[in-house]
């Protein structure tokens, strides 16, 4: 692909992520409001979920680090785990049970299907498409389980993170230099070809579930067109992000930092429009 094709790739899969998850999420919030099912949160507002949340990252981080130095090829069995439970939800969200038949659970075959596609065939289109599905279901689950503020001192918080560990720790480079050796669907990859170099481009899951989170939290308390501007903003802030890094192949950077600013802005911009 040349540096135009890439641009677009992969603006739309943040969009595909955007446009499922948030689907997904309206699904999600409407059993929660039908009291069909309860959140994991006893008050989804409390500030304190973010710390919560802040620290499984944390816990979760340690054990990957862990399995990439002293097992690394536990990282695929951790990949298979997460991309099946992820992406089961998101398929049952897409397709309810019952829409095509009451005996096929069309969710899970799916992500068998999907999981096992990824893990026998991995190359960048399965691991793109497993991301889409995985980041789709864990944000509409985790976004539409938190209030509006708790979700934005998350990204705060994850967005300090993530400078510290590129830059300072480094260890978030460890982690994504092994992560893709192979292509694994913790990342959406991109490949570019230019006369002065071949390259891949990574973006993280995290880079594309954090505005997802935001804008599905949005949706539940404040409606689909502040989701929508919210998604938005972090979708204008990939462009003139990947606009810059595009001239500067193989250099790491912390994409989530720009991503939150980018979908704050948009809920603010969304506020003073619609009201809220």
């Amino acid at each position: 692909m040349n540096e135009w094709q890439t641009f677009f790739t992969l603006l739309a899969i943040f969009a595909i992520v955007q446009a499922i998850g948030i689907y997904c999420g309206y699904q999600y919030l409407g059993l929660i409001q039908s009291g069909e099912i309860e959140g994991p949160f006893e008050n989804p507002d409390n500030a304190a979920n973010s710390i919560i949340l802040f620290a499984y990252i944390l816990i979760t981080t340690f054990i990957i680090i862990l399995i990439i130095k002293f097992r690394k090829s536990f990282l695929r069995i951790f990949e298979a785990m997460a991309v099946f439970f992820a992406s089961w939800i998101a398929f049952d969200f897409l397709i309810p049970y019952g829409l095509i038949g009451y005996l096929i659970p069309w969710g899970i075959m799916l992500a068998v299907v999907l999981t096992a596609w990824k893990m026998l065939k991995p190359t960048l289109l399965s691991q793109n498409i497993a991301l889409i599905f995985s980041v789709s279901g864990a944000g509409a689950i985790i976004g539409g389980s938190l209030g509006v503020f708790p979700v934005i001192i998350f990204l705060l918080i994850l967005s300090v993170y993530d400078f510290i560990s590129v830059f300072i720790t480094k260890h978030m480079v460890y982690m994504a230099k092994a992560i893709t050796e192979t292509p694994m669907a913790f990342t959406a990859a991109v490949p570019m070809k230019t006369e002065k170099v071949d390259h891949v481009f990574q973006l993280g899951g995290g880079d594309l579930v954090m505005p997802l989170i935001l804008s599905v939290s949005v949706l539940g308390r404040l409606g689909l067109y502040h989701a929508l501007v919210t998604s938005l903003g972090a979708f204008i802030a990939l462009a003139l992000l990947f606009s810059y890094v595009i001239r500067k192949p193989g250099e790491a950077l912390p994409a989530l930092p720009p991503l939150s600013a980018g979908a704050c802005l948009g809920l603010v911009c969304s506020v003073l429009v619609f009201g809220g």
